[in-house]
């Protein structure tokens, strides 16, 4: 009778332990999977835009979605005949605001630039999700290109899933990416190991299986600190490429620096090669 006491009671302690351990396991998971909208998107309705946050070149103007929504962009022609429109995605944590400095220098080499932003974000419409956020995209382009300028786009982090996007369905001039990942899924991976992230992501912007159908020119720029992306899926990304392609990493930048610290210089320099070898081909 004893020894039967001993093993029930033994047993009801490993149940108990059991179901501790499974809601410990359990409640991180589940909030993953509903929380999972302001990991990705944690600017979402937090802030308008300043009133001044651009030079008086860039035009306030706002781009009109297929689904109906009027965005805020930011325009600035090319000064330079015949140079392409460079569009700007921003990353998860920012706004458009953020791009100014990027902005201005493309536009102080000549450049075109549309600085575009994404619904539910610095005072937009909507709610952002990966579809939307395509379509977002889709109209900062046909904005960009609406009088026959060619396009460049340039997508930070983010913005990366964007731009691979809408290069596999637009003829432009060259993809730019800076602090790129491979899938949001493997980014949740690298930071929450012991969870099945990759079962959980919703938005999945699956930049590694889309970029071998880019047919433009390919630049990947990044720093070799970065502490959100890991920079191996850089080179995972720049292998997957099948055009012609250029990976720049930069010695002890981060994730917010890369275009401060060296990416500027690898930017231009790519887009001068782009334009003397659009030049000898006409």
């Amino acid at each position: 009778m004893t020894m039967s006491l001993t093993l029930h009671a033994a047993q009801t302690a490993l149940t108990a332990i059991v179901a501790i351990a499974l809601i410990a396991y359990g409640v991180p998971v589940a909030a993953l999977y509903w929380l999972q909208g302001r990991l990705i998107y944690p600017l979402e309705r937090l802030r308008e835009l300043p009133r001044k946050s651009f030079a008086p070149r860039f035009e306030a103007v706002h781009v009109r979605t297929a689904d109906s929504l009027a965005l805020a962009a930011r325009h600035c022609a090319p000064s330079r005949a015949g140079a392409p429109t460079v569009v700007l995605f921003h990353g998860n944590g920012e706004d458009l605001t953020q791009r100014e400095r990027i902005a201005s220098r493309l536009a102080d080499a000549g450049y075109g630039v549309v600085v575009a932003s994404y619904r539910g974000y610095g005072g937009n419409p909507g709610k952002p999700r990966e579809a939307g956020l395509y379509e977002d995209g889709r109209a900062a382009v046909r904005f960009a290109t609406r009088d026959g300028a060619r396009a460049v786009l340039h997508g930070y982090s983010l913005g990366s899933g964007i731009a691979v996007q809408l290069a596999t369905e637009f003829d432009i001039d060259a993809l730019i990416l800076e602090a790129p990942f491979t899938r949001i899924a493997d980014v949740a991976t690298a930071r929450f190991p012991w969870l099945p992230a990759r079962m959980l992501v919703r938005d999945r912007y699956d930049n590694v299986s889309k970029i071998g159908a880019v047919r433009a020119p390919v630049l990947i720029y990044g720093g070799t600190a970065d502490s959100v992306i890991p920079p191996r899926q850089f080179a995972r990304l720049y292998d997957a490429v099948r055009a012609p392609r250029r990976l720049v990493t930069i010695d002890r930048a981060d994730h917010a620096d890369a275009w401060d610290t060296g990416g500027a210089a690898a930017v231009l320099a790519f887009l001068d090669d782009i334009e003397c070898a659009a030049a000898q081909l006409a």
